[in-house]
């Protein structure tokens, strides 16, 4: 039986068909363009851009830049990509921070490398790495660049580095002084900390040989203790540095200083002074604290910082009180940078 044209069931088929929009069709049109000139770059690029040479003991990586940002800078940028890729094939380290963190729980309180006592670890070093060819596609605006790195002579260095730093003397700790026992302290950490970097490149050099770090373990061991043990006593001198003591306090527990109510009891003090700022507008209260904050060792300056913050609600107290908490954590922040800084630094200050 056929239908007519006029038959509701043909109009609803035909009414829910597709409908190419001419602007679906131009972008599938522009992405096709796209794939077929990026897969003519490709083809017009040097061989070892799409297949890098493989031998044994080495590893190669290609790195690609466009020339539009200037050809100085484009040789640059490849020369980079290229060994980057050689360093993230291998998981390199190009460049990390560890840092020590205090934790507490049912086992007791410990230290343990985390996030807060921050030491820099070294880079491994891409001087290893050689740049053996570059070419450019001029049509595409592409430069290329192979680079190679051989494993053997780049583990010989990293092994050379832990020698060195094996061979170091443990550092000095003078028991009398806790300004030069916290450098003391710190510097064992630092070395312990890069010898387990500088080790974890040898070993993914594919590095056999064993070292003894015996000595660097029980200086670590004996810092951890040490650092287990140091105390803050926080001492606000007014009402409001009151109400910032009461949040600082936990921020720097978590950033591995633990608060003690005894100032004989702790090696550092935190001394603090504040003033506040209140207005009220259209029955909103406003709130700004600012405050002072000195950390010392036995009258040592240490760490110092000023900060303010200020925050708004509709009752003046709760106001102040949201001030006090965000100035807290710039206030810890600074104090913990600043101390761990002067650490590092060639003396103490």
């Amino acid at each position: 039986m056929e239908r007519s044209e006029t038959d509701p069931q043909i109009q609803q088929t035909r009414e829910i068909r597709p409908v190419k929009h001419p602007l679906v069709a131009a972008s599938k049109l522009a992405v096709a363009s796209l794939l077929i000139a990026c897969n003519t770059a490709l083809a017009a690029a040097p061989d070892w851009v799409n297949q890098p040479p493989q031998r044994k003991g080495f590893v190669f990586g290609v790195g690609a830049a466009d020339l539009s940002l200037g050809h100085a800078a484009a040789s640059e940028a490849a020369k980079l990509a290229a060994r980057n890729e050689i360093a993230s094939s291998l998981k390199l380290q190009i460049g990390s921070e560890l840092t020590l963190n205090n934790i507490s729980d049912e086992s007791g309180s410990r230290s343990e490398f985390n996030n807060n006592i921050r030491i820099r670890v070294p880079d491994v070093a891409l001087s290893d790495i050689r740049i053996i060819k570059t070419g450019e596609v001029a049509e595409h605006q592409s430069l290329y660049s192979l680079a190679e790195l051989d494993l053997a002579k780049a583990a010989e260095r990293v092994a050379s580095e832990i020698r060195s730093l094996l061979a170091q003397t443990s550092p000095a700790i003078d028991s009398t002084s806790l300004a030069t026992a916290l450098r003391g302290h710190y510097r064992a950490l630092e070395r312990q900390l890069n010898f387990q970097s500088l080790l974890s490149q040898y070993r993914l050099l594919d590095g056999k040989q064993p070292f003894n770090d015996s000595a660097l373990n029980n200086d670590a061991e004996r810092a951890l203790k040490f650092f287990d043990n140091l105390l803050i006593h926080i001492a606000p001198k007014d009402e409001d540095s009151k109400k910032v003591a009461r949040n600082i306090a936990s921020e720097l527990a978590a950033k591995g200083l633990q608060g003690s109510e005894s100032a004989t009891q702790a090696k550092l003090q935190l001394s603090m002074n504040s003033q506040r700022r209140t207005m009220e507008r259209n029955g909103a209260h406003f709130c700004r604290i600012k405050t002072d904050a000195t950390l010392s060792a036995n009258t040592q300056h240490l760490s110092a910082a000023s900060r303010s913050a200020k925050a708004v609600s509709g009752d003046p107290e709760i106001a102040c009180q949201k001030a006090a908490e965000k100035l807290s954590k710039v206030v810890a922040a600074d104090i913990m940078n600043t101390f761990w800084n002067t650490l590092k630094s060639p003396s103490p200050k």
